[in-house]
């Protein structure tokens, strides 16, 4: 079974679906999920508005968990976070945490602020910069998200990712994320775009021959029609990069059959 491992629900200040409703879209989709709550202490914009009550969260969500149906924390993580990330992680039994970087610089990357007086160059080597120091700093997390999420805001003509903005940088990261044994998520919220897909394939490539094994596919939905999709796009990337699709539960890398 395909298990969308990136989703928000009502426990997420930006989401526009319940938990139940988003139960009820994956079942008519034959597809497991993983919710992933937004987690981001020191959001730049609004110190709080990304934190949650975990303790009603996991009541919330005991009577619906199943193997199908899976427990997560999206931590969005900064170079001025990482012990209280690494103490979120471990206070609750999650079944997945989800790393990912959402701001550079105390900046955040959705804000057109945060790209004012710097170029394309200076925004890839901050963003590999920021994350690369979260990853040497930050073990508690068992996947890393959308390598491509500066792609989605920044207000640059060429606004794909390429390996040759800095390779050794990459290839830090890449290699991070492979000690840690950590799989690498394949996000599906650009893939409508062939110029998107183009050029992420060669990022997911690169890992792989630096010896990753193992992705996960996530939508990062917010809204019950984003639940699942192109899943099938992730799918062939990950092909073309021979990854194995995997997803967490109790913690445990599990590998997803198709």
């Amino acid at each position: 079974m395909l298990f969308d491992t990136h989703m928000h629900c009502e426990f997420s200040c930006d989401s526009e679906m319940t938990l139940a409703q988003a139960i009820v879209q994956a079942e008519k989709l034959g597809i497991g999920m993983i919710v992933t709550e937004h987690w981001d202490y020191d959001y730049p914009t609004n110190p709080e508005e990304f934190l949650f009550d975990i303790d009603a969260y996991f009541k919330n969500f005991e009577a619906l968990r199943s193997d199908r149906v899976l427990r997560g924390i999206e931590i969005g993580m900064q170079r001025t976070t990482a012990a209280r990330d690494e103490a979120i992680a471990a206070s609750h039994a999650f079944d997945y945490v989800l790393a990912s970087i959402h701001c550079i610089g105390q900046r955040d990357l959705y804000e057109p602020t945060c790209y004012e007086g710097r170029t394309r160059q200076d925004i890839v080597e901050e963003f590999l910069d920021d994350s690369i120091y979260c990853l040497e700093h930050h073990s508690n997390f068992d996947a890393f998200a959308h390598i491509d999420y500066i792609c989605r805001y920044w207000p640059y003509e060429n606004n794909q990712l390429c390996i040759a903005d800095n390779q050794n940088k990459y290839d830090k990261l890449f290699k991070l994320l492979i000690d840690g044994n950590k799989p690498i998520e394949i996000n599906t919220r650009r893939l409508d775009s062939e110029e998107a897909l183009k050029a992420l394939v060669p990022l997911y490539q690169r890992y792989k021959a630096l010896g990753g094994r193992y992705c996960t596919l996530g939508s990062d939905a917010h809204y019950l029609e984003h639940i699942g999709r192109r899943l099938d796009k992730a799918l062939s990337i990950a092909k073309l990069a021979d990854l194995q699709p995997v997803y967490f539960k109790e913690r445990k890398m599990h590998l997803v059959e198709f």
